[in-house]
């Protein structure tokens, strides 16, 4: 009887570690076809020309570290963007917090050498 027990018990948790990984590889799935859509590089490529046109014009009239903080701050609008469509899929939160992540970062890298760039050529260094 206790090996039947232990049987059932055991049958049970691989069951519900399986239906645990295919519910993940779905979700990866669902994740990689969304961050490779055409909509979201769409939205991106609008969020990182804000953030560096503005970029180009603050660092006329501030520091490059002052740039650097605020210029992602005046595109806030196209990252709400993102964050819809990210939104309107059929994600967890905490997943939509992860692309946006990705997203933001991916973003303050371009910012970074764009503003270096801009900098160096300020001053007749070329880049």
């Amino acid at each position: 009887m206790k090996k039947i027990r232990f049987w059932l018990i055991a049958s049970a948790v691989a069951g519900a570690m399986f239906n645990i990984n295919v519910a993940s590889a779905n979700e990866f799935s669902a994740i990689k076809k969304v961050s490779e859509s055409k909509e979201l590089e769409t939205l991106r490529d609008s969020y990182r020309a804000c953030v560096v046109k503005k970029a180009s014009l603050y660092l006329k009239v501030n520091d490059i570290d002052s740039t650097i903080a605020h210029a992602p701050l005046a595109c806030k609008r196209e990252l709400l963007s993102i964050r819809q469509f990210l939104l309107s899929g059929a994600f967890k939160v905490e997943v939509v917090d992860q692309l946006m992540e990705s997203v933001r970062e991916g973003i303050e890298i371009d910012l970074v050498n764009h503003v270096y760039t801009e900098a160096l050529k300020q001053k007749g260094i070329k880049p």
